[in-house]
């Protein structure tokens, strides 16, 4: 069963995130409810017309590293990725892009918010 089937039998809605990053600031892609925990299933990419490396964090901007990927100029990635799981109440999932021109790159996160205990 995937992790994404998983949560859906367990009664949690998936929750979809989208943004378009402009610069080279590590921005909030999903900051979860108060006392929530993320749990992304799915992630795409768009890497705009240069190309771009992304880079993925937990609650925080540069410590926690997720993971990072590389993508050619306008081109999108959806890795499988498994499942991400923050073991952090309340913290965001941060992203990081190299290469960036103004609405140059879209991230596209799935997953669920989970209480703040894990399961």
């Amino acid at each position: 069963m995937s992790t994404f089937a998983y949560f859906l039998s367990k009664g949690y809605s998936p929750i979809s995130k989208a943004t378009t990053i402009d610069g080279l600031d590590t921005i909030s892609v999903w900051t979860p409810a108060t006392g929530k925990r993320v749990f992304v299933t799915d992630v795409s990419f768009f890497a705009g017309a240069v190309g771009s490396t992304i880079a993925f964090y937990f609650d925080t901007t540069t410590a926690y590293k997720i993971a990072e990927f590389g993508a050619a100029g306008s081109v999108t990635i959806s890795p499988n990725i498994g499942g991400w799981e923050s073991t952090v109440t309340s913290g965001a999932i941060f992203a990081r892009v190299s290469n960036s021109a103004t609405n140059g790159c879209r991230v596209n996160l799935t997953g669920f918010e989970l209480e703040g205990t894990q399961i």
